[in-house]
């Protein structure tokens, strides 16, 4: 499938999303979202901005800075939120009218493993299962990657099928206990454990990916982006490293 036709329409709606942690001052976890629906508004997994203590970042492709942004609405079933930003010239990105049916032909363009670059892999819907709470997710052949969490599951036209999610995986409920752990609790020859389960999931390419339907994306009808929870104040700079801009 060639996407090269594609890439340049979508590209300026897709957002690299990053986790600040004002306490250490420095960038903590990286995602993705796009703006779909309403140029207002911007979709990205739950996990991805979850942590309340955390600031959050916008950088689209052709932006020069970074723009802050607030959660709106949270759908923790469905691992979806929207977060508020105020850009006009943000196109959203369409729906996909079609059937999401096995062998279906798809892309996905995001920021996987804390990548600067927007970078788009291709792939087929393998299957489309329910899970035991009846929540519908489509199985990738495909390459999805931490930092691919939130990225739009687009049609060979650019239209909107689902969202992607890298956390959806065996055994989620171990994996997620040992994310949240600090370095320092347990180490082999001076190597902590934690260190390296953590480099390990970063460079682990499966080849397989999951999306959540976008028909889950919840509905943003009744919320304002000029309400006090939607601060978007543009940044110039964001630290990476303790005092260190952020190139």
């Amino acid at each position: 499938m060639d996407c090269s036709r594609v890439i340049p329409k979508v590209e300026n709606s897709i957002a690299k999303v990053i986790a600040f942690d004002p306490e250490v001052k420095k960038s903590v976890g990286t995602g993705t979202g796009f703006v779909f629906s309403d140029p207002s508004i911007l979709v990205t997994c739950d996990h991805v901005v979850k942590n309340p203590k955390y600031l959050y970042f916008l950088k689209f492709p052709d932006s020069e800075g970074f723009v802050t942004t607030k959660v709106l609405l949270r759908d923790e079933e469905h691992d979806l939120t929207l977060l508020g930003i105020q850009d006009s010239k943000r196109i959203p990105l369409s729906y996909y009218r079609g059937e999401a049916k096995k062998g279906l032909e798809v892309m996905f363009s995001g920021y996987p493993l804390d990548l600067a670059e927007l970078t788009t892999h291709q792939g087929i819907i393998s299957s489309v299962s329910k899970d035991e709470t009846g929540i519908t997710t489509y199985l990738i052949d495909g390459t999805v990657n931490k930092g691919n969490s939130g990225c739009p599951l687009m049609s060979k036209d650019g239209e909107v099928i689902g969202v992607v999610n890298a956390q959806i995986r065996e055994r989620r409920d171990i994996l997620d206990k040992v994310e949240r752990m600090y370095s320092g609790f347990i180490s082999i020859q001076s190597v902590d454990l934690v260190d390296i389960y953590k480099a390990l999931m970063s460079n682990l390419q499966l080849g397989i990916g999951y999306a959540i339907p976008a028909s889950y994306i919840p509905s943003h009808k009744n919320i304002s982006v000029d309400s006090p929870n939607a601060d978007n104040t543009p940044v110039d700079n964001l630290s990476n490293k303790g005092g260190e801009k952020k190139k």
